[in-house]
């Protein structure tokens, strides 16, 4: 199966180890992701006042870029999946015919056909959670994992039409396939703070470590997300506020995809994380020296 992909900015940077995983483990699955060509910043944050032109063109852009290559676009950035979703749903709502045109001639990309934008989740879904635990090489067992979708990719329901709003599972089930016990717990669509952590790092702080002491009250020893600036947050936030036997480890869902494919840990990228993620797997005994 061939996709087109967008990683998005902070895949190349600090979130480059969300992104080799993601990419390593969908050759293992037989997914082919095609990297868009010439793709430019989503925007990084949805921009809900529908009169500023400037913000809506980015993702824009993007999107009839895509729908040069295919009827899908494969993201992997929970934001950029928000803005590139909730931008495709703008461009196409009733009412917005004179702006659709205006946005499109000022991009000067061909619209070719109407794209619908997937995150890698549910291109996994779709794949079927069996066929991925048939592939598994190392088993996860043992491992409690809180499964962390934070607000962006669930928010706004009517738009995100992303699993359960309330209670989203797709990740859940992502980790029993790799062996993992999903830990149920209350903040799983919560936010992190998200870019309060620029300003107002004590709010953004709070907020990360409400969701951390949650996951740990239902006993999970780590915690996995797609989003970079939620795993940015929760990270931060415990080693500057934590004692270090009170933190809980924060992965990319794609590390532990990974890992559970047969990826060598030298692989994982864990060497861009803030945390000791490779000591901590040593000592559940998941990898060897």
């Amino acid at each position: 199966m061939k996709y087109p992909y967008y990683p998005g900015c902070t895949l190349y940077s600090k979130a480059r180890n969300l992104d080799r995983c993601a990419r390593q483990a969908a050759e293992l699955l037989d997914v082919e992701l095609i990297e868009m060509p010439s793709w430019n910043c989503c925007g990084a944050i949805y921009n809900t006042n529908f009169d500023d032109f400037a913000a809506q063109v980015g993702p824009v852009r993007n999107l009839a870029k895509a729908s040069q290559m295919g009827e899908r676009l494969v993201t992997l950035c929970a934001a950029c999946y928000n803005v590139l979703k909730r931008a495709q749903e703008q461009l196409n709502a009733t009412g917005f015919e004179e702006d659709r045109k205006r946005i499109l001639e000022f991009v000067d990309e061909p619209f070719e056909r109407d794209v619908k934008v997937v995150h890698y989740l549910e291109v996994l879904k779709e794949l079927g959670f069996e066929t991925v635990k048939a592939r598994v090489k190392r088993s996860l067992n043992g491992l409690k994992v809180a499964g962390y979708y934070g607000c962006l990719m669930v928010r706004p329901r009517e738009v995100m039409r992303f699993d359960d709003p309330e209670n989203p599972v797709v990740m859940d089930e992502l980790l029993a396939a790799l062996g993992a016990e999903p830990v149920r717990f209350d903040f799983k669509t919560e936010c992190c703070g998200g870019y309060l952590v620029v300003n107002r790092r004590d709010v953004a702080y709070a907020c990360s470590l409400r969701v951390v002491d949650n996951a740990r009250t239902w006993g999970a020893e780590s915690i996995v997300t797609t989003c970079p600036l939620c795993q940015y947050n929760l990270e931060m936030a415990q080693l500057n506020r934590l004692p270090s036997e009170q933190q809980v480890p924060v992965f990319y869902f794609t590390q532990l995809l990974g890992l559970g494919l047969g990826i060598e840990p030298t692989g994982l990228g864990f060497e861009d994380n803030k945390m000791d993620l490779r000591d901590f797997l040593l000592n559940k005994g998941l990898i060897n020296e």
